[in-house]
């Protein structure tokens, strides 16, 4: 049997291993799926003369001359130039890699149709597959067998604006506690002078004392987990305390901030225990009149408590009017001062609205000094897993509470404005 020349070995050890590196190029293209750079192109290009090279050597019987990368660019050239170097190395053939595959030549493997239909598919790129497996498809197509898997971080729904245990004076009680404070003011008087003709006596004025008591009331809820979602979602249980938290912190701001705290089983809260200034439109004018309605020995601790839309349409209306430069000050992470008081926000207090008619509320004045609230025992929120109530029904009870009250003790310290326009 005869052997190839040593030099023929050679030069298609050779050819093999620049095709090698054309492939190498393409892949790493293809999986990067990209386009080729203009350095990969130049790399191609020169591979593709020494193949050239190479098949001049070998005979013209044994190649045909390659095109380049770039005379070939928009027709896929690259993957013919390899497929049929590799044609060549494996059987030199005097016959074209592609053959002619006209209508009317007859072919073992497949009717005539069947040809001229697939060459224009391929010709055209028109593919199509409808029985193609999918994660897109049905169900049965394969979108049952695409793996799933939930994270481990729940996002929390964000918390109501809440500001009264930054306001209040807020201690801790062991039972209920009586706290004093004056109702009313002595008042002093002119004295005559005393003489032989008379006795003069200075007036008699007292101050007045009440008291109001400090409880506690309790406030919070339960929610039950089966065990196989605490099994199965560890999450869940740092999830159900900060939940926990909002909750009870939510439900005090209603008691301690809006109309839910009428003070009887309940706290009581700013706005049904502060003096009910005026009912007005908002404007700079009932603002001023309202900081007016507060005695100025109280301005030291004073602050502004909005609902944060009421705020805006305040600070809207000094735009309008050019003066939100001296009146307001708003920064990035919502704080704000109003003429130079700090502004708090409170999602219990109102806001103004036309239709269907509704006012609005601000309040004015020192919190401190005027509400005290009080926590039983400590200030924090008590949670309490009970493993054992629900066993039957596989479930694990969770608990939490606090018992806390809210008491008035000096009205005039803060003002109530509410707004009708």
């Amino acid at each position: 049997m005869p052997t190839e020349n040593t030099d023929v070995k050679a030069l298609k050890a050779r050819k093999n291993k620049v095709l090698d590196a054309q492939v190498a190029i393409l892949n790493g293209a293809q999986a990067a799926r990209r386009q080729l750079s203009d350095a990969e192109i130049r790399s191609f290009d020169n591979m593709s003369r020494e193949l050239d090279a190479i098949n001049i050597k070998l005979g013209p019987a044994k190649a045909a001359p390659l095109k380049t990368f770039s005379a070939l660019a928009g027709r896929d050239p690259a993957l013919i130039i390899v497929a049929q170097g590799r044609m060549e190395i494996a059987t030199p053939r005097e016959t074209p890699a592609f053959g002619d595959f006209s209508t009317g030549r007859t072919y073992k493997n497949c009717s005539a149709e069947y040809a001229e239909a697939f060459w224009n598919a391929m010709a055209k790129k028109t593919f199509s597959n409808t029985a193609a497996l999918s994660e897109g498809g049905t169900a049965a197509d394969g979108s049952y067998l695409v793996p799933q898997e939930t994270s481990t971080v729940i996002p929390a729904l964000a918390m109501e604006e809440v500001s009264a245990r930054k306001l209040s004076r807020c201690i801790v009680t062991q039972m209920d506690l009586k706290l004093p404070y004056q109702s009313s003011r002595s008042v002093a008087t002119a004295k005559a002078e005393s003489t032989d003709g008379g006795q003069n006596a200075f007036g008699v004025s007292v101050p007045q004392f009440e008291t109001t008591t400090l409880s506690a009331f309790m406030h919070g809820q339960q929610v039950s987990v089966s065990w196989e979602l605490q099994q199965d979602v560890p999450a869940l249980s740092s999830f159900l305390v900060d939940e926990f938290n909002r909750s009870v912190t939510t439900y005090e701001e209603s008691v301690f901030v809006g109309s839910a705290g009428t003070g009887s089983g309940v706290p009581l809260s700013y706005v049904n225990g502060a003096t009910a200034f005026e009912t007005a439109a908002l404007s700079s004018g009932s603002i001023l009149d309202l900081i007016a309605s507060v005695r100025k020995d109280y301005f030291a601790g004073s602050s502004f408590l909005f609902n944060r839309s009421e705020f805006h349409r305040l600070y809207k209306s000094q735009i309008s009017a050019d003066m939100f430069q001296t009146w307001v000050t708003y920064d990035a992470n919502g704080q704000a001062k109003l003429l130079g008081f700090p502004v708090f926000f409170s999602s219990e207090l109102a806001s103004y609205v036309a239709s269907p008619a509704t006012n609005g509320q601000v309040l004015f004045g020192n919190f401190r000094a005027g509400f005290t609230l009080g926590d039983r025992g400590d200030n924090g929120i008590h949670v309490k897993m009970l493993d054992q109530v629900a066993a039957q029904s596989g479930q694990t009870v969770y608990l939490c509470w606090r018992r806390s009250d809210q008491r008035c003790v000096l009205q005039e310290a803060v003002s109530l404005l509410t707004t009708n326009g």
